[in-house]
């Protein structure tokens, strides 16, 4: 008694190549049918056919599969986001709370003249600032020479300014920036440590405030 020959399905195929091994096939195929045509007078056999069906068949349901992760991927990675916002929203409000609450026992501990607030398990002290902060009540009086300019340009305009400048360092130092608008940016910087060796500008100073810490 012969075998019974099982039938390939549509699943098993999809389930055993990659999408690269059934195009392969295909090809394989469509080239054996052209063959097979011009040798029967455009008769193409039944297996061929078959073989044909199936492998097309699989190749869509590979896309499908493959688009189907896809998506899922993309919907977790969507759903890993909102989380990792949720949690930095979370993060930010209890970090602000923190840095309120010691503003506020700074404020208290300076008002009380005291430097510790003792509790049964842990101390609260009050302790100067390693460096001064930079206070700007007005910028009017701040030299043009505590600023940068941020310029953006298009490229074309940007050729356009260079090659009206005559040629020397500056046209050299100038030929990397490019954008479109020019920002004028203080540097925060510079300005502390000009005032940190006496320079004196109205409307800025340097203080030198005070956090605390827990024992």
């Amino acid at each position: 008694m012969s075998a019974i020959p099982m039938e390939i399905t549509v699943q098993d195929v999809a389930k055993g190549l990659s999408m690269f091994e059934i195009d392969e096939s295909l090809e394989a195929l469509v080239e054996a049918a052209e063959q097979e045509a011009e040798a029967n007078n455009g008769e193409i056999s039944e297996d061929i056919k078959t073989a044909l069906a199936t492998y097309a068949e699989a190749f869509g349901y590979k896309v499908d599969r493959i688009a189907n992760y896809l998506k899922a991927q993309k919907a977790e990675a969507e759903l890993a986001q909102r989380e990792a916002e949720r949690f930095q929203a979370r993060y930010k409000a209890a970090e602000n709370r923190e840095k309120r609450l010691k503003q506020m026992l700074v404020w208290f501990m300076i008002s009380r003249n005291t430097q510790k607030l003792r509790g049964s398990l842990n101390t609260i002290n009050l302790q100067a600032n390693s460096a001064p902060s930079l206070v700007i009540q007005e910028t009017i009086h701040i030299p043009d020479s505590f600023y940068r300019a941020k310029v953006e340009l298009t490229w074309p305009e940007w050729i356009e300014i260079l090659t009206a400048l005559p040629q020397g360092p500056l046209r050299d130092r100038l030929r990397e920036i490019g954008g479109k608008a020019v920002q004028k940016e203080l540097q925060r910087g510079i300005l502390a440590d000009a005032l940190a060796h006496g320079e004196a500008i109205t409307g800025v100073s340097l203080v030198k405030g005070n956090h605390v810490r827990l024992r």
